[in-house]
């Protein structure tokens, strides 16, 4: 996640030379003004608009599946169907959007489901990582779906990331649940 974040503001940055260098000489009949705070401020502001917008355009698009509809205000009993209904309304909605949602209460029920059924429910992981497989492939060991969206500017997002770890058969080993930082 981290990773990400640098890779933005870094691509922000870059944006933002990129622009000061294909700016037109100013005639020497203009007098250019030197940038105060709220200049400054309207510069920063413009810049973290920019990358929220990408990190937007980055996340996954909403699951597909017609097990779950979008969540509408209730928590339903299997978290397999409520956690779908609830990516689909993360992903569905403005980033920065306030959602509040907790942790799923019993993901223990995960647990042995295949990677497949839960793609195919939940649609593509916010974030996945792998490890490298004895005969040289590349295996997935953890997937993680945020349950919420950060805050424009602000790094960290008190949101819920859930983890599921795989076994080497690709099913799910263990689900781990924190809020984001």
């Amino acid at each position: 996640m981290f990773r990400t974040t640098y890779g933005f503001a870094f691509l922000g940055f870059l944006c933002l030379h990129a622009q000061s260098l294909g700016a037109q000489m100013p005639d020497t009949d203009t007098v250019t003004k030197p940038c105060d705070k709220s200049c400054q401020q309207e510069k920063i502001e413009a810049l973290f608009k920019a990358m929220d917008g990408a990190a937007a355009s980055s996340r996954p698009k909403p699951s597909d599946s017609k097990e779950c509809s979008t969540f509408d205000g209730r928590n339903v009993a299997d978290p397999l169907l409520d956690v779908c209904a609830k990516l689909k309304y993360v992903r569905s909605i403005a980033a920065g959007t306030d959602t509040n949602f907790p942790c799923p209460r019993d993901a223990s029920a995960l647990v042995g489901l295949p990677a497949g059924r839960i793609r195919a429910v939940w649609g593509e992981p916010d974030f996945a990582e792998g490890a490298t497989s004895p005969n040289g492939s590349r295996v997935k060991t953890q997937w993680t779906y945020f349950i919420g969206n950060s805050k424009p500017g602000v790094f960290g997002g008190g949101f819920p990331e859930l983890s599921l770890h795989f076994d080497s058969a690709g099913g799910i080993r263990s689900v781990s649940c924190a809020l984001s930082r």
